[in-house]
């Protein structure tokens, strides 16, 4: 799970060539500051690495130049067609996938079809938010703050399943909080033509 944070990396250093993006120290700093974090966090062994390390690495890459070039689009077009068609597409290519290489698992009852449409709802609603925040901003100012997810997914995981990983969450998190406030601190500071 831990490399597939690697998308704020690539959300970073593709701004550069696609959007001529001046990305400075203190920018790529919380970048590191967060996935430090993440490391700490995971606290991964060596039996991270393997063949199918690559993956991840892959979707994180995807996932990344999506989020960078949705900034291309013009301000004429609304943030919810661009995502409704993306998801469009993707439960096409996603159905070619399932066709090529997936077997049928029915959905066992009526409790996990409500639960596949909860996720559905805000899932789509989460992108939706990304799509909206991607174009708002520059995507490498906020690529720091996704490492977020990390303290939100111990968080929920303790109010739905009773777990509290505490020991684990100390002192990574710090360290994604310290990213996200370096990136709130220069931009703060920073006069809106002056990249940093």
């Amino acid at each position: 799970a831990i490399l597939a944070f690697s998308g704020p990396f690539f959300v970073t250093a593709l701004s550069v060539p696609l959007l001529g993006a001046r990305v400075g120290f203190w920018r790529w700093s919380a970048v590191v500051m967060g996935f430090s974090g993440v490391v700490m966090i995971m606290q991964p062994g060596a039996g991270i690495f393997s063949s199918f390390s690559i993956l991840p690495v892959l979707a994180a890459l995807c996932y990344a130049t999506s989020s960078t070039i949705v900034k291309i689009f013009s301000t004429d077009r609304l943030s919810g067609v661009i995502q409704f068609r993306s998801q469009v597409f993707a439960v096409i290519f996603s159905l070619l996938l399932w066709l090529g290489f997936g077997e049928i698992v029915p959905i066992a009852s009526a409790h996990d079809l409500w639960l596949f449409i909860g996720l559905g709802l805000l899932g789509g609603f989460g992108v939706l938010g990304l799509v909206v925040a991607y174009r708002m901003s520059q995507p490498s100012l906020l690529a720091p703050c996704e490492y977020f997810g990390i303290p939100f997914s111990l968080l929920l995981g303790w109010l739905f399943f009773a777990e509290a990983p505490l020991d684990r969450l100390f002192p990574g998190v710090l360290a994604i909080v310290a990213g996200g406030l370096v990136i709130i601190w220069r931009q703060a500071r920073a006069k809106p033509h002056i990249g940093f």
